[in-house]
């Protein structure tokens, strides 16, 4: 039976609980995993009775310290996912519905819901070919009186350039929202990404490099907004932050249970060693590419100096049908994605106009025009240019190895005269 009939036979078997642990004994590529004390921590908080964020010295409390030590900055406000805190950070930071948001068009749809779901709306920019992150000659035209922000994205571990962003939100002054989902622990010229800009956004859910199934952290450098953001988590309640029973801005439940907490800081502990490992692994591979001429890495090492590999991002030459190579990858159980995520625009929720029903301030003709757009160099990443070889392939060095093994096999067979 072929590895992946195994795989399928698994996943519908009445004994697939079994079979799942029996699979992580014997295959190491597997990611997430113990990295500390999670059992330990978390059966800490199984008898302490407090199992929210209820208590002024729980488990969430050191988190916050320990995440913010780790990013640089002040402060760290633990919420429920990366998602909420988007939402609370532009209710935090004052968007009122009909303000506009700036992001790249290629990011998860999680994203623009996020925005969305604020009361804001989200406006699209193309990327660039080289870079597959924000194209700043685009930017400029996108920018309008309801302009309050921009969110870089710092994708697949690769930092964004956060000068040329930084400048043009001096410029109009806009806020400045850091994605790092995908980038904990990357950095921009040797700084942690996340202490850029006004706020900073995490994600802790399953795909993220450093992970607990659910979680996100805002951080900031700014002490008062902390405090509101501490305030927006709880409904809204004053209480605990400024001694006032009342309620004044529109909030979430935002909190994060003591148990995913208590999982976060205990990954937490061991994450730059892991990290480390990654790095080291993800080279081998890259070093083999840098010897193919038909593979490039999509990066820009003069700010991006330490990337963490969420993905090893590469750019196809024209010769390689794209559906074919990854065809031929997954074959060898190479597992791969594309560079980029599909155009958010070719979605029904923004092609069939059911943003209308949601968007309801500011000028709805500019939102119609930027939604319908043709984002031609989006398109063509993720149709024809970029592949992104996943991270369970370099958790190892005998995987990383694995991996360049098949890569010269395939190219080895490549006739030179035709697509792969």
């Amino acid at each position: 039976m072929r590895y992946r009939n195994l795989i399928d036979f698994a996943k519908k078997s009445r004994f697939r609980g079994l079979l799942r642990k029996v699979w992580r004994i014997f295959n190491k590529n597997y990611y997430p995993f113990v990295l500390g004390d999670e059992l330990k921590t978390i059966k800490s908080v199984l008898d302490s009775g407090v199992w929210n964020m209820s208590s002024d010295d729980g488990i969430h409390v050191k988190l916050e310290k320990e995440f913010a030590k780790y990013i640089g900055v002040k402060n760290a406000v633990l919420v429920s996912s990366g998602g909420v805190a988007i939402q609370m950070a532009l209710r935090g930071l004052g968007f009122k519905p009909g303000d506009e948001v700036i992001h790249q068009i290629d990011t998860c749809v999680a994203c623009s819901f996020a925005i969305l779901n604020a009361g804001v709306t989200p406006i699209f920019s193309d990327i660039s070919l080289d870079t597959l992150k924000l194209d700043f000659d685009n930017i400029e035209s996108l920018i309008t009186p309801r302009t309050k922000g921009i969110i870089p994205i710092h994708m697949w571990g690769n930092s964004e350039n956060m000068e040329k962003v930084k400048q043009i939100a001096d410029k109009y002054n806009l806020k400045v929202i850091e994605d790092c989902c995908l980038s904990i622990g990357a950095t921009y010229k040797g700084e942690k990404v996340g202490r850029f800009g006004d706020v900073g956004i995490f994600s802790f859910g399953s795909t993220k490099p450093l992970t607990a199934g659910e979680g996100g952290f805002i951080v900031t450098n700014d002490d008062l907004l902390a405090k509101e953001l501490r305030t927006i988590r709880n409904w809204g309640d004053k209480t605990h932050e400024y001694g006032i029973r009342d309620q004044e801005t529109l909030s979430w439940n935002g909190r994060l249970s003591e148990v995913t907490a208590a999982l976060i800081y205990e990954q937490l502990k061991n994450y730059e060693k892991l990290l480390n490992t990654v790095r080291s692994n993800a080279k081998l591979i890259i070093d083999y590419v840098s010897t193919n001429p038909y593979l490039n890495i999509a990066d820009d090492s003069s700010y991006n100096d330490n990337p963490i590999y969420s993905q090893i991002v590469l750019k196809l030459d024209k010769k390689i049908d794209k559906k074919i190579f990854m065809e031929k990858l997954r074959n060898e159980n190479i597992s791969v994605w594309h560079a980029n995520f599909e155009a958010i625009n070719s979605l029904s929720f923004f092609n069939k106009d059911r943003w209308k029903d949601w968007i309801l301030a500011g000028d709805l003709d500019f939102v119609k025009e930027n939604y319908s757009k043709d984002y031609k160099n989006a398109y063509i990443v993720h149709a024809k240019s970029g592949l992104g070889i996943m991270r369970n392939n370099f958790i190892t060095e005998k995987s990383a190895k694995n991996v360049i093994k098949k890569l010269e096999k395939i190219f080895n067979d490549l006739d030179l005269g035709s697509n792969i």
